[in-house]
């Protein structure tokens, strides 16, 4: 029944390696190099699949070219010299379901986020840099064209796969698209809450398995100290609570020598912590279910058609280094805004309104990167879908973009997000001539005169819960900066905000020049802004960004979270043991290395008393009705909870004996069993219960007392996959 997520380390190759990485206790799968020998690399495959260790091999193609070798290594290998496909086959089936993969293109999005000097030439020895082109959809097809290159011929000369990437950036759709069989997010370098986003996003549109190879020794922080250990830490939970099926250190849990001299030896302190850290969330993913599938998200930000921005680093577009024209632009910055939806909003902000501020986290604590090229099914998914980068418009899409909002989705798009250009040096051509009357309720007529100029919002949207800055019309205008509006005549569309430069107005004149429109479609709403700058351009990103807090407010869900903003959560929804009935799990990190945070959760319009999650820690709390049950240790695993009426008999398997807050946010008493423990829980009140330890015997080498303790190894250094 448990079906534990798969967490392991990167191990020199062999056999030996390989059982010391068991004496370790370090996880349940492994990323390890092919051994030269077939014996031994048998021998490897056997040992793993006796211990159902799921294995990972490293690279066999040099990078950027056909050559056989490690990638790393300077002098390729003759092709006789190597496995025969078949051998490599024999191999594979030799290890049936417990072989996860191979790493086929590492870092093949380094070809778009590397600087341009790694790539001329293969200055790095790796990959070379694409050749020039001139429009957008040039470039796609000249990026996956490449890649295609390589995995096509390790196919056909090196057998099959599945194939992973090791990555981080946005351009995982272009990876899939290439022939990637399973997705790798290189976590550490960039903003992990993007990338987290981008690769669950791709993983959803084309129903891939994904993991995260952690980066800890070249990207974790230049001193081997404290807040290096808690970093270590937190990548790792957040990789957790984000969706990952399987993670592992890259390097920096064996030996450290990566800056400046500083070498760290295996039997040190410090790489002690660093596998112990490693072997505690191993115990956790064993002991606990983490609910099948994603974690819950309602908000979808678009990965465009032709978006080429990597994301990270490069401040190029598609690797295309050639022409001022593929510079980051306006577009591009788009991608900067997501740093808003983990931001609480100021004190001062009197846009702010309501009751309660649940800013800090998007709705459910997560949102996705989410192709364009997505299903029609895995976009209705999201309740909202919002563009902020580059799209160029095709009418299959807006086909698709009709469909969702008509079975009840919300759109947000600006006037750029519906033109056709794929080249970056022209204006803009919109679609269909600028007839959105069928989406959006109007009819974009043109380009309007250019002018520094600001906002007032006068109607409130026919979705309570966007609740707009609604000001009176005698009031200083908003957001002011230089915007080009669009020539606008409006269909059905209704107005909610007009641009304006002065403080005197009226409704009218507001009317008359529109700068945010509402559409009622089917089930749904399309919000079109009506400018002809993209989201993050400088002159419209003020209204942006209160346009986002708009929506991030608007799209919370039945579960919320009142925190600190350091305090990151994601919430899984799961079936009571033996039963059809809906319980979640929510999964609370502090992120912030030394303040504890006080913490809320909102349940169904009601909230919980404060509790605390510790400084650089992960609570977790199971959700049913207007329960809300915390354990204070997260190394539990819930074993029954029978329900009748105001009744709950819950079980839970735990390593030790602790205390379980019990939070009832309804109208009326609950009575719970727990563990064999009776509590009386009131309307609106808080109980801390303690309960005795429960062993699992199907898994009883994980609630073992001593589970954390390193066993000691005669380590023999070896050459690390990575």
């Amino acid at each position: 029944m448990h079906n534990p997520i798969m967490i392991g380390a990167s191990v020199p190759c062999g056999i030996a390696h390989l059982k010391d990485f068991t004496k370790l206790k370090l996880g349940n799968c492994v990323l390890t190099g092919l051994p030269k020998e077939k014996a031994e690399a048998l021998a490897v495959v056997e040992y793993c699949k006796e211990r159902k260790i799921m294995l990972f091999f490293n690279e066999i193609l040099i990078r950027g070219s056909t050559d056989l070798g490690h990638w790393m290594a300077g002098t390729p290998l003759p092709r006789d010299q190597f496995y025969s496909k078949a051998e490599i086959g024999q191999i594979i089936d030799a290890a049936g379901e417990f072989y996860g993969g191979r790493t086929a293109i590492g870092e093949a999005g380094g070809v778009l986020y590397w600087l341009k000097s790694y790539l001329i030439r293969r200055r790095v020895g790796e990959y070379v840099n694409l050749p020039p082109v001139k429009t957008m959809s040039e470039a796609r097809d000249a990026y996956v064209a490449y890649l295609k290159r390589f995995i096509e011929f390790e196919l056909k000369e090196m057998g099959k796969g599945p194939l992973l990437n090791v990555d981080s950036s946005l351009v995982f759709k272009y990876l899939v698209q290439a022939g990637i069989d399973v997705l790798g997010l290189e976590v550490m370098p960039g903003d992990p809450h993007l990338m987290h986003a981008a690769i669950r996003g791709a993983a959803r549109a084309y129903n891939k398995s994904w993991g995260a190879h952690i980066a800890m020794m070249c990207y974790g922080g230049v001193y081997f100290d404290e807040l290096w250990q808690k970093r270590w830490k937190t990548a790792l939970y957040y990789s957790y609570i984000s969706g990952a099926k399987f993670m592992w250190p890259e390097s920096g849990h064996y030996t450290y020598d990566q800056n400046r001299g500083q070498i760290f030896a295996f039997h040190s302190k410090e790489m002690k912590r660093v596998r112990r850290t490693l072997r505690e969330i191993y115990q956790f993913a064993c002991i606990h279910t983490r609910p099948n599938g994603a974690p819950k998200v309602a908000l979808g930000v678009v990965h465009g058609n032709l978006d080429g921005a990597p994301g990270l680093w490069n401040k190029y577009v598609w690797g295309q280094f050639k022409g001022k024209k593929w510079l980051a632009g306006p577009a591009e910055k788009g991608w900067e805004l997501v740093n808003k939806f983990h931001r609480k909003e100021e004190w001062s902000n009197s846009y702010v309104q309501g009751e309660t501020d649940f800013s800090g986290n998007p709705p459910y604590g997560q949102y996705d990167v989410v192709p364009i090229e997505a299903p029609l099914g895995v976009l209705k998914s999201y309740r909202c879908l919002l563009f902020l980068g580059w799209n160029t418009m095709t009418a299959e899409i807006y086909e698709t973009l009709k469909k969702y909002v008509q079975a009840g989705g919300h759109l947000v798009m600006y006037v750029p997000h519906l033109s056709t250009h794929t080249d970056r040096a022209r204006d803009l051509k919109l679609f269909r001539n600028g007839d959105f009357s069928d989406l959006f309720g109007v009819k974009v007529l043109g380009k309007g005169k250019p002018n520094v100029m600001g906002v007032k919002c006068f109607a409130d949207s026919s979705l309570s819960a966007y609740r707009f800055p609604r000001w009176r019309f005698n009031t200083d205008p908003r957001f002011i900066g230089e915007i080009t509006p669009a020539r606008v005549k409006a269909t059905s569309a209704r107005i909610l905000s007009g641009y304006d430069d002065y403080y005197h107005t009226t409704t009218e004149k507001l009317a008359r020049r529109p700068i945010l429109v509402e559409n009622s479609l089917g089930k749904g709403k399309a919000f079109l802004v009506t400018v002809w700058q993209y989201p993050g351009d400088e002159g419209i990103r003020l209204f942006t960004e209160d346009l986002l807090r708009t929506i991030l407010a608007g799209e919370q869900g039945h579960i919320r979270l009142l925190s600190s903003d350091r305090v990151r959560y994601a919430v899984y929804d799961g079936a009571l043991p033996g039963s059809r009935r809906k319980y979640s799990v929510v999964y609370l990190l502090n992120t912030d290395p030394d303040c504890p945070a006080a913490t809320r959760l909102w349940l169904n319009g009601r909230t919980t008393k404060p509790f605390e999650i510790p400084a650089n820690d992960l609570r977790i709390a199971y959700c049913f009705g207007n329960l809300a049950l915390i354990p204070e240790d997260r190394r539990v695993d819930l074993a029954a909870w029978k329900t009748r009426k105001n009744r709950h008999d819950v079980g839970f398997f735990n390593v030790r004996k602790q205390s379980i807050e019990v939070h009832n946010v309804g109208n009326s008493h609950q009575i719970l069993m727990m563990n064999g423990v009776k509590c009386s829980c009131e309307p609106r009140e808080r109980k801390v219960i303690g309960i005795g330890n429960n062993v699992d015997r199907s898994r009883e080498e994980f609630f073992a007392t001593g589970f954390g303790a390193e066993h000691f190894i005669h380590y023999k250094k070896g050459e690390m996959p990575y």
